[in-house]
């Protein structure tokens, strides 16, 4: 109960300020529709900057893996901050996270590699240390990949930036949480495959849409929540300055 009053109080705070500043910056057409500031500057996300800086690098890799975006769900500090129960336990997520990994290897052909969530400080579950694994750039591996698996991890924004398809990932463990409704509405606006591990990837996971996307849904994610439509392609910082001075 004291969680839920401070997000109340947080959200009061800021609707009271917000019609107080000056400029405001928009990222999307989602967040421009909810501005109502005299100046309006549209823009881009943060991911869209990470985008930019990137888009040009050589692929050294050969598009010859799936990237599984990691979200720490058993132990992730924010749970703990927010008084969340986080929505997996250590003793059945990364048994059952492994072994769906290692039959989508199987199943696709591909390898996996895991991009870490940065707050993990490198703490790595034994079960996943027989993949391979990065920190602190997961724009560049899932430009690089051929596919993305993720439960409801924002940087899925970068899947849509470099047009790679994503599967959603649950269990019968997630299934069960608050996290279940927010892996199901990103699927449902990119149109992506949901999968429970629990269940069997040959009968569940439909090969004809493995490396599919749905271009209208892309489109409209970026659009809404990446980039207002025909700002500026350079970094935020420089859109406000040239605004601003």
């Amino acid at each position: 109960l004291f969680g839920v009053f401070v997000n109340l109080f947080h959200r009061q705070i800021f609707n009271l300020t917000k019609s107080s500043k000056d400029i405001f910056l928009a990222g999307g057409l989602a967040s421009k529709s909810k501005l109502k500031g005299k100046n309006l500057i549209e823009t881009h996300s943060m991911d869209y900057d990470v985008y930019l800086n990137i888009k040009n690098n050589t692929n050294s890799n050969q598009d010859d893996y799936a990237v599984f975006i990691d979200e720490n769900m058993v132990d992730h500090s924010d749970f703990f901050l927010l008084n969340l129960k986080p929505p997996a336990t250590a003793e059945n997520y990364y048994e059952t996270l492994k072994k769906f990994l290692k039959n989508f290897e199987l199943f696709s052909k591909l390898k996996v590699k895991i991009a870490f969530h940065p707050k993990r400080q490198k703490k790595i579950p034994n079960q996943l240390k027989e993949f391979e694994y990065t920190f602190g750039n997961t724009a560049e591996c899932v430009k690089n990949s051929k596919i993305v698996l993720a439960h409801s991890s924002t940087s899925i924004s970068f899947a849509v930036l470099y047009n790679k398809p994503v599967i959603f990932l649950t269990s019968d463990e997630i299934e069960k949480s608050w996290q279940q409704s927010r892996i199901k509405k990103f699927s449902e606006t990119l149109n992506g495959q949901l999968l429970n591990m629990n269940d069997d990837i040959k009968e569940n996971l439909k090969v004809e849409k493995l490396f599919g996307i749905d271009d209208t849904k892309y489109r409209n994610y970026l659009d809404q929540y990446l980039k207002v439509p025909n700002s500026p392609d350079i970094p935020i910082w420089e859109i406000f300055c040239k605004k601003v001075i």
